[in-house]
C-alpha cells in the first residue's frame, strides 16, 4: 500500500519525476508508475493502488485537466477525503473540483526553495502523520547520507518490527481463541455461526439487483455525486434530496461499470445511449448540483 497515489497525465512525465523525488525523500511510497504489467487490468493493478491509498495527489496541468482518467482517480480521493490538488501550470481544475484548495507549485524548481513546496510537503504531514519506519534510513532535507545516521534508521527500524511481531502474534492468539469459540457454540447448538450483513448493505444490493435488470441499456451517466464505500446514508440522502427536487436520480454501485472508479456509491441518472442525450440531462441537473458532470461508465 503506498502512502500516495499521483495522479498526472503522461504528458507532464518529466515534471512528475522530480516531484515524486521529493516525495520520497520525506520518506513516503509513491504510486505512479502508468504502465500495467502484463496479465493484469486497470481495476487490478491501478484501480487497486488507487483504493489502497493512504492520500491521493492530483497535478493538474494544461493536460491533465482534460484527462478523463485523471478526473476519475480525482473523484475518487475527493469521495475519500484524501484529495490533495496541486497546480503544475496555472490553470483552473475541472467542474466538481475547484471548491478544493489546489497547491500552486507552478513556479516551483527542484532543488530551489519554494514557500509553496514547503506549505504543500506540511499539508500532506498533516495527512499522512510521521513517515513509515522506512523513512528512518533518509536524511533530513539538507543534510548528507552518512553510514552513521543509515545505522540509526536500521536500528530504530529494527526495534519497531519488533514490537510488530510482538503485536501480529498477540493478534494471532486472539484470533484463535475466538474462533475456538464458534466452533464450540456450532457443536453445542448445531448450527453453523454465519454473520448477517448489514441492513444498509443488504438493502445497496438488492437494490443494485433490480436497478440493473430494469436499467435501460447505454454507457453514459451522468454523476450528481460520489460516495466512499462506507458512507451508503450519505449517498441516500444525497438521492433523496435530488428526488424531492425531480431529478431521476438513482444509487449505482460503481463496481457494475469498468469504466468508473472501484467501491463507490454514485448518485448518477441514466445510463444514456449517447454522450449528446446525457449531456442534455447535464444541463438540467446542473440547475441543482452545478458540479455535476457525464461520464462513461462502460
Amino acid at each position: 500500500m503506498a502512502d500516495i497515489f499521483l495522479s498526472y497525465s503522461r504528458e507532464d512525465e518529466a515534471r512528475i519525476k522530480s516531484l515524486v523525488t521529493e516525495f520520497e525523500a520525506q520518506g513516503w511510497t509513491v504510486f505512479w508508475d502508468r504502465r500495467i504489467p502484463a496479465g493484469e487490468t486497470w481495476r487490478s493493478y491501478i484501480g487497486t493502488a488507487l483504493q489502497d491509498a493512504r492520500c491521493i495527489v492530483v497535478a493538474w496541468s494544461q493536460s491533465s485537466v482534460e484527462s478523463q482518467w485523471v478526473a476519475e482517480e480525482a473523484d475518487e480521493g475527493k469521495a475519500r477525503k484524501i484529495l490533495v490538488p496541486v497546480l503544475l501550470d496555472q490553470v483552473p481544475a475541472p467542474r466538481g473540483f475547484r471548491e478544493i484548495q489546489a497547491a500552486d507549485i507552478s513556479g516551483w524548481q527542484p532543488g530551489q526553495a519554494s514557500e509553496r513546496f514547503t506549505e504543500l510537503i506540511g499539508d500532506l504531514r498533516r495527512i499522512l502523520g510521521k513517515p513509515s519506519a522506512s523513512a528512518r534510513e533518509m536524511p533530513p532535507a539538507g543534510q548528507p547520507f552518512t553510514p552513521e545516521r543509515k545505522a540509526e534508521g536500521q536500528a530504530g527500524g529494527r526495534s519497531m518490527h519488533g514490537r510488530r511481531t510482538v503485536l501480529v502474534a498477540l493478534l494471532a492468539v486472539f484470533a484463535i481463541g475466538i474462533a475456538g469459540y464458534f466452533v464450540v457454540e456450532s457443536l453445542q447448538t448445531g448450527k453453523q455461526h454465519v454473520p448477517s450483513p448489514s441492513i444498509p448493505m443488504q438493502v445497496a444490493r438488492d437494490r443494485a439487483v433490480t436497478a440493473e435488470a430494469t436499467r435501460p441499456g447505454g454507457s453514459w451517466l451522468v454523476v450528481a455525486g460520489s460516495f466512499g464505500r462506507d458512507d451508503l446514508q450519505s449517498a441516500e440522502r444525497h438521492h433523496l434530496r435530488l428526488t424531492r427536487a425531480g431529478l431521476d436520480t438513482t444509487v449505482i454501485d460503481s463496481n457494475d461499470y469498468p469504466l468508473l472508479a472501484p467501491n463507490l456509491w454514485v448518485v448518477a441518472i441514466g445510463p444514456f445511449e449517447s454522450r449528446e442525450t446525457a449531456n442534455a440531462a447535464l444541463s438540467r441537473v446542473r440547475t441543482t448540483v452545478p458540479d455535476a458532470y457525464t461520464k462513461m461508465g462502460r
